[in-house]
């Protein structure tokens, strides 16, 4: 991925992410961005207050995760 992150690469993640069945919700909160199983529904929470580039991040972070765990 380039150094550039911008809202493109924020969706192709999440595209790539619904490929594993999961949810990605965005929403405003004093929390860090995680994700979850609740009652058999995969849900991924990102705060909407942090830069583009951490939400990335996060997200990147949260799909290599996902693929060792598959």
């Amino acid at each position: 991925m380039s150094k550039n992150k911008t809202n493109y690469h924020l969706q192709k993640l999440v595209a790539k992410l619904k490929e594993y069945e999961y949810t990605v919700r965005f929403e405003k909160g004093n929390f860090r961005t995680g994700y979850c199983i609740l009652e058999d529904r995969k849900v991924i929470v990102v705060n909407k207050f942090h830069d583009v580039d951490i939400r990335i991040d996060n997200l990147r972070q949260i799909l290599a995760t996902i693929r060792q765990a598959a």
